[in-house]
């Protein structure tokens, strides 16, 4: 009796090991293999948006890597390093001489960057900041970086049309601005010492944006809103906003990943849709005020305060208010529920997926769960 427990129980355990190999041999290779860099200078809210659009395509596959994974030699693993938003001198204070030099060898030897925002800031040549020197561009207006935040007009032009032909009938797109850098070509010099070439605009700033005090008017308008180089064999890729964090533009992040990777001719086309807010807005100060004080209200506020809350962020790009939604799915009150879900929806919040989903499973409120269940499927299409 015991030997033959024995055999099935043997004859079990071979089953799930065959079985579990059969599936590996069947499963896909990714693609694309992308870093995230998680670190000082990396913003959450800029590395989870980011790393979220990259997942829109399932051929990705993403992960978050530090400076002791770099300085230990995980770029040999990778196609894509992902340098997010956040601090731009930080990102080179916490990496240190040693490891920018691994990445900047590892980027002429063929590998991909995407820098956003800080990492945009980071990536520059320009002179007396703390930077890497590997993008082709130099900052402008140094002195006046926090410009201000909203939906940004730009142009696409012919060269972000071949990249993003879904956009090549659109005058102007909107996409989220929260204080980049204004961009110029580097000093032809220092160029002429780097592996960095002469950069690429695929779209660029339409929007003036100076809603510091003494922030000079006509300084953004032209300036490269999003630009790509070579450097030695490898790309970088510069965006200076964040369609990672703008309705109707995630989708852009994996096809810049697979540009980055010298794969554009493997990027799967999307159907683009016209974002919820389809035009330009710029926070005024009197709105980042309201910005600051919103959070207040949806933690203590009362179920109209609230309401009146999401009316004002339909209309207004807020940065910070977004990252807010997630909770007030479970709050108490079925309307506010209600407008969260639809909220998340409407905005395409990717981050807020795993939340919508597990409230949606626990929702009792019918109306308030058709709601929640049609935003699930509004997210989940966006996926492929």
């Amino acid at each position: 009796m015991k030997k033959r427990t024995l055999i099935l129980v043997s004859a079990i355990l071979c089953g799930i090991i065959l079985t579990a190999a059969c599936n590996n041999e069947k499963a896909p290779a990714p693609v694309l293999r992308v870093g995230m860099l998680d670190g000082l200078g990396s913003g959450h809210t800029n590395m989870t948006e980011a790393y979220e659009a990259a997942r829109l395509d399932s051929r990705i596959s993403i992960r978050y890597i530090t400076s002791a994974n770099i300085a230990w030699g995980v770029l040999d693993s990778l196609d894509v390093l992902i340098i997010p938003g956040g601090g731009g001198s930080m990102h080179t204070f916490s990496l240190g001489e040693t490891n920018i030099n691994i990445i900047k060898k590892w980027t002429e030897n063929g590998g991909g960057i995407l820098c956003i925002c800080a990492g945009a800031y980071a990536l520059s040549h320009t002179p007396d900041y703390a930077c890497f020197g590997m993008n082709g561009a130099q900052v402008v207006d140094l002195d006046h970086s926090s410009r201000g935040q909203g939906l940004c007009a730009l142009g696409v032009t012919e060269e972000g049309k071949k990249l993003f032909p879904e956009l090549s009938d659109l005058d102007t797109i909107h996409v989220m601005f929260e204080n980049g850098p204004m961009l110029a070509p580097a000093d032809s010099a220092v160029l002429a010492e780097s592996p960095a070439g002469n950069y690429t605009v695929f779209a660029t700033m339409l929007s003036d944006v100076h809603v510091g005090e003494g922030f000079q008017a006509g300084i953004s308008p032209g300036k490269p809103f999003l630009l790509g180089n070579n450097y030695g064999k490898g790309r970088v890729f510069t965006s200076i906003g964040h369609p990672e964090g703008s309705a109707s533009f995630g989708w852009m992040i994996p096809r810049i990943l697979f540009w980055c990777a010298q794969k554009e001719d493997m990027a799967l086309p999307v159907e683009y849709k016209a974002p919820a807010l389809d035009k330009e807005v710029i926070m005024s100060n009197e709105d980042l005020g309201k910005e600051g004080s919103m959070y207040r209200t949806f933690v203590y506020g009362t179920k109209e305060e609230k309401l009146e809350g999401f009316s004002w962020m339909m209309n207004h790009p807020s940065w910070s208010m977004k990252t807010w939604v997630s909770g007030l799915l479970y709050d108490k009150e079925p309307e506010v529920r209600s407008a969260a879900a639809a909220y998340i929806g409407s905005f395409e919040l990717l981050t807020a997926k795993k939340d919508l989903e597990a409230a949606c499973a626990l929702e009792q409120d019918p109306q308030v769960k058709a709601v929640m269940q049609k935003s699930v499927q509004t997210i989940n299409s966006l996926y492929r």
